[in-house]
C-alpha cells in the first residue's frame, strides 16, 4: 500500500484515478491544482519533520497533471523537490518534453512521465511496478538472477 498525492484539475479524471487506486489498497489524497497540492505537500512535511522527527516525503508518490489552472504541476515540483529532493514524482500529462525542459536540474531518476492518453491499468503498473523494482537489488550470479530485498526496505 502507498501513500499518494494526486494534483488533477479534472474532477472526473481525478475520481477515476481515486478509485482505482484505492481498489489496490493505497491511500490517496486528492488535490485539484498545483497550489492546493504544494500547501499540503508542506503540511505534510512540517507534520513529519515536527512529530515524527524525520526528514522522509511524507508521500510515497505524488502524481501531477501539469497543465493546471494557478500552478502549474512542473512549478509544483519544484517546490516540492525543494523540501525533499527525493520525492518520487510522476507527471500524467502529454506535454513531456515541455515538463523535463523545465525540469532541467532535477535528478531524472526522482521524475517520471506517463504521456497522456494512458490506461489506468498502465498507470497502476507504473506505480506498483517502479515502486517495487525501486526496493529490489537485482543480481546476477553465472547463470542464475537473484533478487534481494534492499535493506532500507526493511522496517
Amino acid at each position: 500500500m502507498y501513500n499518494i498525492l494526486i494534483a488533477e484539475d479534472n474532477d472526473f479524471t481525478a475520481k477515476q484515478y481515486k478509485t482505482a487506486l484505492e481498489k489496490r489498497n493505497h491511500k490517496v489524497t486528492l488535490t485539484k491544482d498545483g497550489v492546493e497540492c504544494v500547501d499540503l505537500y508542506t503540511n505534510e512535511s512540517k507534520y513529519e519533520e515536527l512529530f515524527r522527527k524525520t526528514r522522509t516525503p511524507p508521500y510515497d508518490i505524488v502524481l501531477l497533471d501539469h497543465d493546471m489552472p494557478r500552478m502549474t504541476g512542473a512549478a509544483a515540483a519544484k517546490e516540492i523537490l525543494e523540501q525533499r529532493p527525493n520525492q518520487r514524482l510522476i507527471f500524467l500529462s502529454a506535454y513531456g518534453n515541455a515538463i523535463m525542459n523545465k525540469l532541467d536540474t532535477v535528478r531524472e531518476d526522482t521524475i517520471q512521465i506517463v504521456q497522456k492518453p494512458f490506461s489506468l491499468n498502465f498507470l497502476i503498473k507504473k506505480i506498483e511496478g517502479s515502486a517495487l523494482r525501486n526496493r529490489i537489488i537485482n543480481s546476477q550470479n553465472g547463470n542464475v538472477l537473484t533478487a534481494s530485498q534492499d535493506a532500507a526496505a526493511i522496517r
